[in-house]
């Protein structure tokens, strides 16, 4: 099977060929979009009127709809369109045929969903990035989720993706930490008492109350980051201890929202730093200010990067400036993504014109992005946080999701009676997972991710609302049709399908968008785009059902293709936004 192309490159291409054709010595850009249905119109193109505008009088044209029917004559034949109309105002309207929507639809059955966009980059995503020594929370998952969304969807467009995580694994505050441990368990090393750091808050807050505390135990704690920068042999196996500890916390919340990345940390560019500085002060573009080392990027901000703080350490600007070389100069990375909240932007925009005043990347070639996003809030409009006020944990979030879940299970299981599919307790504990997932990762992703938004439990598990719960019953709906038709999907054939009621055309034309929105992606990375999308398909397919019978109706094996077709962008949109559906519920 030919991978998917988004039906808007179809239309736009025939548009374009018809332009030049028209008007070979006028350059322009296509401009087509979609057309409003009540006038029988699927896409609509728009540049008669600029073109009017422009050169209607040098082109010997009175009206845009003489420009509208000039390009009207240059649509080369074509089997796409079925019908081509101008209106007096000059829109240039057109309408799929629906030989063309019928086979593409078809061309989805039996066949594994694909989309190539060439060429092939080679992109490094940066999300998640938690700290080593504390534990998760809420404002990590909207990096964690919309980071790995980010990273299939590229994927699935046949890029070569790096996912690395960022993590805090460096800097002042692990003094803190190691010193601590000395105290806390002073024959660690001599095989005596192991340190229990498993609840990584209360580990971190123990040592931040002795480091407030203690003028004694604060300098103890800077020459024991000393010590970990120079190798010592307590500082760093102290300081792997609790980094591994982390690191199993981590994975096991990765593991239950499908998330896969690789640790690099802050300490994998600490030896880098000292050699790029001095390389970036030879170069000039690193200069003395006020004590420090700096870089300036006056078209970002006032502030400098701080390539060597006033103390002679380094800083996250420095490790930053380290991260994006290795990333450009050595990985040779096309493109890199970094998803962290929109209080970094400037941050980010300044590592990237300080790469470019480097010379890291190369010009016409390299796009860096900074895909900020807002932040999680409570009912109080206030970051999220638990009632006592302290952050919420993801975990904790997690469980009080599954949980949720795990009672509209009960509670479809109990209206569903002896025909009840879910009847296993095992069953229903799976099923609640899946459910809550899908359920945490949809609420998140739905939101445009430069807004904030307020986390509603009841509002998430609607099964009637915008929810996965609602995609979910769609799926599951068309599940059930197939079983009840006792038809093998792989049975059908292509040729069967025949698109001739308006809701099954709806629906066929909606399947045929998955790799428009796609695209549009791909240009800003705003994934909230498919979750609307989904939200559209499960409306437009509720219709077509509703309207049209599909068991036992003549029709039914031409209905049974549209299902499939629908069943399949649906999982493959599933498998993208990173959570599996239920085959019942």
């Amino acid at each position: 099977m030919a991978p998917m192309r988004p039906v808007l490159t179809e239309v736009t291409s025939l548009f374009d060929q018809a332009l030049r054709t028209a008007f070979p010595s006028v350059e322009q850009k296509v401009l087509v979009v979609k057309g409003n249905p009540k006038f029988g119109a699927d896409y609509q193109c728009n540049n008669a009127m600029g073109l009017f505008k422009d050169h209607g009088k040098n082109l010997g044209f009175a009206n845009p709809g003489g420009v509208a029917e000039a390009i009207k004559n240059g649509i080369p034949k074509n089997d796409v369109f079925s019908d081509v109309t101008v209106s007096p105002q000059g829109f240039v309207s057109a309408k799929l045929s629906e030989a063309w929507l019928t086979s593409q639809v078809a061309n989805l059955l039996g066949n594994k969903i694909e989309y190539v966009d060439a060429p092939v980059k080679r992109v490094v995503v940066d999300f998640s990035s938690p700290n080593i020594a504390k534990e998760m929370h809420v404002g990590h998952l909207r990096s964690s989720i919309l980071g790995e969304t980010c990273c299939r969807i590229l994927e699935f467009c046949g890029h070569e993706v790096h996912r690395l995580n960022h993590v805090g694994d460096w800097g002042t505050q692990f003094g803190m930490l190691i010193e601590y441990m000395k105290e806390a368990y002073p024959g660690f090393l001599d095989g005596g008492e192991m340190p229990d750091v498993s609840d990584l808050n209360a580990f971190y807050k123990a040592a931040k109350k002795r480091f407030d505390d203690d003028d004694d135990f604060k300098k103890k704690s800077q020459l024991s980051v000393v010590d970990l920068q120079g190798g010592g042999e307590f500082a760093r196996t102290a300081w792997q201890k609790i980094c591994d500890v982390s690191r199993k916390s981590f994975n096991e919340i990765y593991d239950r929202l499908g998330v896969k990345a690789e640790e690099r940390g802050e300490s994998f560019y600490n030896d880098m730093i000292p050699p790029l500085v001095e390389e970036l002060k030879a170069r000039k573009l690193c200069v003395e200010s006020k004590g420090a080392m700096c870089i300036f990027c006056p078209k970002i901000a006032e502030i400098p990067l701080m390539a060597v703080k006033g103390d002679g350490g380094f800083g996250y600007d420095s490790t930053d400036l380290a991260a994006i070389y290795h990333r450009l100069f050595t990985m040779r990375a096309d493109w890199v993504v970094y998803f962290t909240d929109l209080g970094q932007e400037t941050h980010f925009h300044m590592i990237f014109d300080a790469a470019e005043q480097a010379g890291w990347h190369r010009p016409g070639v390299t796009r860096l992005d900074h895909t900020g996003f807002g932040v999680v809030q409570g009912e109080d409009k206030k970051r999220f946080k638990t009632r006592s006020g302290e952050t919420v944990k993801l975990v904790d979030l997690l469980d009080e999701a599954v949980a949720r879940a795990a009672q509209e299970i009960k509670n479809r299981v109990a209206e569903q009676g002896d025909d009840a599919f879910l009847k296993d307790p095992k069953d229903q504990k799976d099923a609640a997972e899946k459910l809550a997932i899908a359920a945490i990762r949809y609420f998140d992703m739905k939101q445009n991710r430069t807004s904030n938004y307020v986390f509603n439990y009841d509002k998430m598990l609607d099964p009637k609302g915008n929810s996965a719960v609602f995609l979910f019953y769609a799926y599951a709906r068309i599940r059930a049709i197939q079983r009840k038709s006792e038809i093998e999907p792989s049975s059908l054939a292509a040729s069967e399908l025949k698109v001739v009621d308006p809701a099954e055309r709806d629906l066929a034309l909606k399947v045929l968008q998955f790799p428009d929105v796609i695209e549009a992606i791909l240009e800003d990375l705003h994934t909230h785009r498919l979750c609307e999308y989904l939200w559209e398909l499960c409306g437009v397919f509720t219709t077509f059902y509703s309207k049209n019978k599909v068991v036992g109706s003549p029709e039914m094996r031409s209905r049974l293709v549209l299902c499939e077709a629908t069943r399949a962008v649906l999982a493959k949109a599933f498998d993208l936004l990173g959570f599996e559906p239920l085959e019942r519920i």
